[in-house]
Protein backbone atom coordinates (compact mmCIF):
# COMPACT_ATOMS: atom_id res chain seq x y z
CA UNK A 1 0.00 0.00 0.00
CA UNK A 2 1.78 3.52 -1.15
CA UNK A 3 0.37 6.00 0.45
CA UNK A 4 0.20 9.90 -1.00
CA UNK A 5 0.13 12.56 0.55
CA UNK A 6 -2.07 15.42 -1.12
CA UNK A 7 -0.15 19.14 -0.95
CA UNK A 8 -1.24 21.81 -0.29
CA UNK A 9 -3.90 20.33 2.68
CA UNK A 10 -5.36 21.19 6.00
CA UNK A 11 -4.80 24.29 7.70
CA UNK A 12 -5.28 27.57 5.90
CA UNK A 13 -3.70 30.36 7.63
CA UNK A 14 -6.78 32.47 8.54
CA UNK A 15 -7.49 29.17 10.64
CA UNK A 16 -3.97 28.93 11.98
CA UNK A 17 -3.91 33.17 13.08
CA UNK A 18 -7.86 31.97 14.72
CA UNK A 19 -5.98 28.98 16.72
CA UNK A 20 -3.02 31.39 17.69
CA UNK A 21 -5.35 34.16 18.79
CA UNK A 22 -7.67 32.23 21.31
CA UNK A 23 -4.71 30.40 22.50
CA UNK A 24 -2.80 33.76 23.45
CA UNK A 25 -6.32 35.03 24.54
CA UNK A 26 -6.63 31.31 27.23
CA UNK A 27 -2.54 32.50 28.26
CA UNK A 28 -3.06 35.95 29.20
CA UNK A 29 -4.34 36.10 33.21
CA UNK A 30 -5.93 39.82 31.91
CA UNK A 31 -8.60 37.89 29.65
CA UNK A 32 -11.95 39.41 31.13
CA UNK A 33 -13.44 35.99 32.52
CA UNK A 34 -16.31 34.02 31.15
CA UNK A 35 -14.82 34.04 28.23
CA UNK A 36 -17.70 33.07 25.30
CA UNK A 37 -17.57 32.33 21.81
CA UNK A 38 -20.06 33.00 19.11
CA UNK A 39 -20.31 29.33 17.15
CA UNK A 40 -17.52 27.05 16.52
CA UNK A 41 -14.10 28.88 16.05
CA UNK A 42 -14.01 27.06 13.08
CA UNK A 43 -15.97 23.88 11.75
CA UNK A 44 -13.99 21.30 13.32
CA UNK A 45 -15.40 19.44 16.30
CA UNK A 46 -11.80 18.43 17.60
CA UNK A 47 -11.16 22.11 17.95
CA UNK A 48 -13.86 23.30 19.53
CA UNK A 49 -14.10 20.24 21.94
CA UNK A 50 -10.42 21.00 22.93
CA UNK A 51 -10.82 24.70 23.68
CA UNK A 52 -14.25 23.94 25.90
CA UNK A 53 -12.27 21.69 27.61
CA UNK A 54 -10.11 24.66 28.69
CA UNK A 55 -12.89 26.91 29.47
CA UNK A 56 -14.62 28.71 26.81
CA UNK A 57 -17.86 28.86 26.70
CA UNK A 58 -19.34 27.93 23.24
CA UNK A 59 -22.66 29.37 22.60
CA UNK A 60 -25.08 27.84 20.25
CA UNK A 61 -28.20 29.50 18.19
CA UNK A 62 -30.06 30.64 15.77
CA UNK A 63 -28.16 33.97 14.85
CA UNK A 64 -25.11 35.38 16.23
CA UNK A 65 -26.96 38.24 17.91
CA UNK A 66 -29.32 35.78 19.63
CA UNK A 67 -26.48 34.28 21.27
CA UNK A 68 -25.23 37.23 22.53
CA UNK A 69 -28.29 37.58 24.59
CA UNK A 70 -26.71 35.07 26.54
CA UNK A 71 -23.88 36.88 27.60
CA UNK A 72 -23.93 39.29 30.59
CA UNK A 73 -20.12 40.02 31.43
CA UNK A 74 -16.64 38.72 30.27
CA UNK A 75 -14.95 38.36 27.01
CA UNK A 76 -16.81 37.10 23.63
CA UNK A 77 -14.76 35.53 20.48
CA UNK A 78 -16.25 36.59 17.36
CA UNK A 79 -14.92 33.24 15.06
CA UNK A 80 -12.84 33.21 11.91
CA UNK A 81 -16.23 33.27 9.85
CA UNK A 82 -16.76 36.83 10.60
CA UNK A 83 -19.84 38.77 12.50
CA UNK A 84 -22.29 41.90 10.89
CA UNK A 85 -21.71 45.45 12.04
CA UNK A 86 -24.89 44.56 14.01
CA UNK A 87 -23.44 41.92 15.98
CA UNK A 88 -20.07 43.88 17.10
CA UNK A 89 -22.16 46.77 17.70
CA UNK A 90 -24.22 44.93 20.37
CA UNK A 91 -21.22 43.58 21.93
CA UNK A 92 -19.77 47.01 22.67
CA UNK A 93 -23.21 48.51 23.81
CA UNK A 94 -23.13 45.04 26.18
CA UNK A 95 -19.63 46.09 27.27
CA UNK A 96 -17.89 43.16 26.17
CA UNK A 97 -13.91 42.53 26.07
CA UNK A 98 -14.05 41.71 22.25
CA UNK A 99 -11.66 39.23 21.03
CA UNK A 100 -12.17 39.07 17.10
CA UNK A 101 -10.59 35.91 15.30
CA UNK A 102 -12.44 36.60 12.04
CA UNK A 103 -10.04 35.60 9.18
CA UNK A 104 -8.35 38.79 7.19
CA UNK A 105 -9.58 37.34 3.61
CA UNK A 106 -12.81 37.37 5.37
CA UNK A 107 -13.23 40.77 6.68
CA UNK A 108 -11.95 41.93 3.32
CA UNK A 109 -14.21 40.31 1.20
CA UNK A 110 -16.71 42.35 3.58
CA UNK A 111 -14.86 45.43 2.37
CA UNK A 112 -15.10 44.56 -1.48
CA UNK A 113 -18.92 43.67 -1.13
CA UNK A 114 -19.41 47.42 0.97
CA UNK A 115 -17.56 48.97 -2.19
CA UNK A 116 -19.50 47.23 -5.06
CA UNK A 117 -22.83 48.09 -2.98
CA UNK A 118 -21.23 52.08 -2.53
CA UNK A 119 -21.06 51.98 -6.40
CA UNK A 120 -24.85 50.85 -6.94
CA UNK A 121 -24.71 46.62 -7.84
CA UNK A 122 -26.86 45.01 -6.87
CA UNK A 123 -25.02 42.12 -5.05
CA UNK A 124 -25.43 38.32 -5.44
CA UNK A 125 -23.64 36.27 -3.08
CA UNK A 126 -23.30 32.24 -4.02
CA UNK A 127 -22.77 30.40 -0.35
CA UNK A 128 -24.85 28.34 2.02
CA UNK A 129 -27.42 29.67 3.70
CA UNK A 130 -27.38 29.81 7.38
CA UNK A 131 -23.53 29.53 7.48
CA UNK A 132 -22.12 32.02 9.82
CA UNK A 133 -19.87 33.28 7.24
CA UNK A 134 -23.31 34.41 4.83
CA UNK A 135 -25.03 35.31 8.28
CA UNK A 136 -21.72 38.03 8.29
CA UNK A 137 -22.33 39.18 4.56
CA UNK A 138 -25.64 39.52 5.02
CA UNK A 139 -25.10 42.26 7.73
CA UNK A 140 -23.27 44.53 5.13
CA UNK A 141 -27.10 45.14 3.86
CA UNK A 142 -30.74 43.78 3.56
CA UNK A 143 -30.06 43.90 -0.07
CA UNK A 144 -27.68 40.94 -1.01
CA UNK A 145 -29.24 38.22 -2.26
CA UNK A 146 -28.17 34.59 -1.38
CA UNK A 147 -28.01 32.46 -4.13
CA UNK A 148 -27.07 28.76 -4.38
CA UNK A 149 -28.83 26.83 -7.44
CA UNK A 150 -30.81 27.17 -10.57
CA UNK A 151 -34.50 27.92 -7.97
CA UNK A 152 -32.45 30.25 -6.76
CA UNK A 153 -32.10 32.08 -10.09
CA UNK A 154 -35.45 31.55 -11.41
CA UNK A 155 -36.69 33.43 -8.54
CA UNK A 156 -34.52 36.26 -8.69
CA UNK A 157 -36.03 39.50 -9.65
CA UNK A 158 -35.77 41.41 -13.46
CA UNK A 159 -33.00 43.45 -13.15
CA UNK A 160 -31.26 45.87 -15.53
CA UNK A 161 -28.33 47.57 -13.39
CA UNK A 162 -25.20 46.79 -12.59
CA UNK A 163 -24.83 43.53 -10.75
CA UNK A 164 -21.81 41.22 -8.98
CA UNK A 165 -21.22 37.89 -7.69
CA UNK A 166 -19.58 37.24 -4.75
CA UNK A 167 -18.73 33.85 -3.51
CA UNK A 168 -18.56 32.41 0.21
CA UNK A 169 -15.01 31.68 0.46
CA UNK A 170 -15.34 28.02 1.47
CA UNK A 171 -17.26 27.43 -1.90
CA UNK A 172 -15.40 26.00 -4.78
CA UNK A 173 -14.42 28.52 -6.97
CA UNK A 174 -14.68 26.36 -10.31
CA UNK A 175 -18.11 25.66 -8.61
CA UNK A 176 -18.77 29.41 -8.63
CA UNK A 177 -17.36 29.92 -11.87
CA UNK A 178 -20.23 27.78 -13.76
CA UNK A 179 -23.08 29.05 -11.68
CA UNK A 180 -21.26 32.57 -13.13
CA UNK A 181 -22.36 31.65 -16.58
CA UNK A 182 -25.84 30.48 -15.60
CA UNK A 183 -26.74 33.66 -14.11
CA UNK A 184 -25.16 35.40 -17.35
CA UNK A 185 -28.32 34.45 -18.70
CA UNK A 186 -30.60 35.65 -16.27
CA UNK A 187 -28.20 38.87 -16.09
CA UNK A 188 -26.07 39.63 -18.94
CA UNK A 189 -24.64 42.20 -17.00
CA UNK A 190 -23.23 40.57 -14.20
CA UNK A 191 -19.66 40.52 -13.20
CA UNK A 192 -18.20 37.55 -11.21
CA UNK A 193 -15.85 39.18 -8.28
CA UNK A 194 -12.34 37.84 -7.92
CA UNK A 195 -11.90 35.16 -5.23
CA UNK A 196 -9.81 37.00 -1.97
CA UNK A 197 -9.23 33.73 -0.81
CA UNK A 198 -7.42 30.91 -3.01
CA UNK A 199 -7.48 28.30 -0.24
CA UNK A 200 -10.19 26.23 -0.91
CA UNK A 201 -9.50 26.51 -4.30
CA UNK A 202 -5.65 25.48 -4.36
CA UNK A 203 -6.75 22.41 -2.46
CA UNK A 204 -9.77 21.14 -5.03
CA UNK A 205 -6.92 21.84 -7.93
CA UNK A 206 -4.55 19.45 -5.51
CA UNK A 207 -7.02 16.92 -5.94
CA UNK A 208 -7.84 16.96 -9.64
CA UNK A 209 -4.32 16.45 -10.83
CA UNK A 210 -4.67 13.17 -9.02
CA UNK A 211 -7.33 11.87 -11.81
CA UNK A 212 -6.50 8.21 -12.59
CA UNK A 213 -3.78 8.44 -10.00
CA UNK A 214 -5.22 6.89 -6.78
CA UNK A 215 -7.59 4.02 -5.81
CA UNK A 216 -8.96 5.83 -2.90
CA UNK A 217 -8.78 9.46 -1.78
CA UNK A 218 -9.39 10.23 1.78
CA UNK A 219 -10.53 13.42 3.02
CA UNK A 220 -9.92 14.15 6.65
CA UNK A 221 -12.55 16.71 7.65
CA UNK A 222 -15.51 17.60 10.18
CA UNK A 223 -19.17 17.05 8.47
CA UNK A 224 -20.43 20.55 9.14
CA UNK A 225 -16.97 21.96 7.11
CA UNK A 226 -17.97 22.92 3.97
CA UNK A 227 -14.58 23.32 2.68
CA UNK A 228 -14.34 19.52 3.30
CA UNK A 229 -16.96 18.59 2.27
CA UNK A 230 -16.64 20.19 -1.63
CA UNK A 231 -13.18 18.56 -1.52
CA UNK A 232 -15.15 15.16 -1.80
CA UNK A 233 -17.11 16.23 -3.87
CA UNK A 234 -14.93 17.06 -6.17
CA UNK A 235 -12.99 14.29 -6.34
CA UNK A 236 -15.58 11.72 -7.03
CA UNK A 237 -17.66 13.83 -9.08
CA UNK A 238 -14.65 15.95 -11.01
CA UNK A 239 -12.06 13.92 -11.00
CA UNK A 240 -14.33 10.48 -10.78
CA UNK A 241 -11.83 9.06 -7.89
CA UNK A 242 -13.40 6.66 -5.09
CA UNK A 243 -13.39 8.84 -2.18
CA UNK A 244 -14.42 8.71 1.55
CA UNK A 245 -14.53 11.63 4.27
CA UNK A 246 -13.31 10.37 7.95
CA UNK A 247 -13.11 13.16 11.03
CA UNK A 248 -10.05 11.06 12.45
CA UNK A 249 -7.58 7.88 12.73
CA UNK A 250 -10.37 6.09 14.35
CA UNK A 251 -13.00 6.62 11.59
CA UNK A 252 -11.08 4.76 10.02
CA UNK A 253 -11.59 1.42 12.06
CA UNK A 254 -14.75 0.70 9.58
CA UNK A 255 -13.20 -0.22 6.48
CA UNK A 256 -11.11 -2.43 4.43
CA UNK A 257 -7.63 -1.11 2.84
CA UNK A 258 -6.39 -4.24 1.80
CA UNK A 259 -7.68 -3.94 -1.78
CA UNK A 260 -5.85 -0.43 -2.75
CA UNK A 261 -2.50 0.34 -3.79
CA UNK A 262 -2.63 3.81 -3.64
CA UNK A 263 -4.13 5.83 -1.60
CA UNK A 264 -4.13 9.51 -1.78
CA UNK A 265 -5.27 11.71 1.72
CA UNK A 266 -5.71 15.36 2.00
CA UNK A 267 -7.84 17.56 4.63
CA UNK A 268 -9.89 20.71 4.97
CA UNK A 269 -8.93 23.54 5.87
CA UNK A 270 -9.65 23.44 9.10
CA UNK A 271 -8.50 20.10 10.11
CA UNK A 272 -6.02 19.66 12.64
CA UNK A 273 -2.40 19.02 11.42
CA UNK A 274 -2.01 16.58 14.45
CA UNK A 275 -5.09 14.55 12.93
CA UNK A 276 -3.56 14.00 9.32
CA UNK A 277 0.18 13.29 10.78
CA UNK A 278 -1.39 10.59 12.89
CA UNK A 279 -3.60 9.26 9.78
CA UNK A 280 0.04 9.24 7.64
CA UNK A 281 1.84 7.49 10.10
CA UNK A 282 -0.66 4.75 11.42
CA UNK A 283 -2.58 3.76 8.20
CA UNK A 284 -0.28 1.64 6.50
CA UNK A 285 0.54 0.30 9.94
CA UNK A 286 -3.29 -0.74 10.31
CA UNK A 287 -3.21 0.62 13.70
CA UNK A 288 -6.41 3.09 14.55
CA UNK A 289 -6.01 3.67 18.50
CA UNK A 290 -5.24 7.91 18.66
CA UNK A 291 -2.79 8.71 21.05
CA UNK A 292 -3.91 12.54 20.44
CA UNK A 293 -4.99 14.67 23.66
CA UNK A 294 -6.54 18.20 23.57
CA UNK A 295 -3.54 20.52 23.46
CA UNK A 296 -2.54 18.50 20.31
CA UNK A 297 -5.86 19.86 18.50
CA UNK A 298 -4.83 23.30 19.16
CA UNK A 299 -1.49 23.56 17.78
CA UNK A 300 -1.32 26.24 15.08
CA UNK A 301 1.35 25.70 13.36
CA UNK A 302 2.57 22.76 10.73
Amino acid sequence: MEIIKITPQGLCKGVINAIHIVNRALMDPNTNKPIYMLGSLVHNQNIVGALSKKGIIILEGKTRLEMLDHIESGTVIFTAHGVSKEVRKKAEEKGLAIIDATCKDVKQSHEIIQEYLENGYLVLYYGVKNHPETEGVLGISSNIIVVRDKEDIENLPEYSGKVALATQTTMSFLDAVAFHQLLLKKYPQIELIEEVCNSTRIRQQAVLKQKEQLDLLIVVGDPSSNNSKMLKEVAEKKAGLKAIMVESLEDLKQYNFSGYKRIGITAGASTPNAIVNEILAKLPQGVFQTELVTDDYLVSKK
